[in-house]
């Protein structure tokens, strides 16, 4: 991890924050790619959406682990940086779970009910 990115306050919560936008990006994208135009809403849509925002998701559960460790001139309190990063990292857990089962919903339920 770059040192600028360890120093940051907000790298411990870095698997919520990017978790729950990933979630987000893949769910509006599904969603409004069948909305467009049904065919579109297909296998491999969902594949690629899903495999790019679950490497986000990781990214940010990494992020979150590696950052544990305060670093020495930080003012943060080495327990609440470490309580974060656990709480990033296992919220990064749950959204990667989340991603996975809608890419598999991809592969399960057509697009088009015709």
């Amino acid at each position: 991890m770059k040192p600028a990115l360890s120093r940051s306050h907000l790298a411990p919560w870095a698997g919520v924050f990017l978790g729950a936008a990933a979630w987000f990006a893949q769910h509006q994208t599904g969603s409004n790619a069948v909305y467009w135009d049904c065919r579109l809403g297909g296998p491999w849509l969902t594949a690629a959406t899903g495999l790019a925002c679950a490497a986000v998701v990781v990214a940010g559960g990494l992020i979150s682990w590696k950052a544990r460790a305060a670093p020495p001139e930080s003012a943060d309190r080495p327990e609440t940086r470490a309580f974060a990063a656990y709480v990033g990292a296992g919220t990064a857990a749950i959204f990667l779970l989340a991603v996975t089962l809608q890419t598999l919903s991809g592969f399960i339920v057509p697009g088009c009910f015709r």
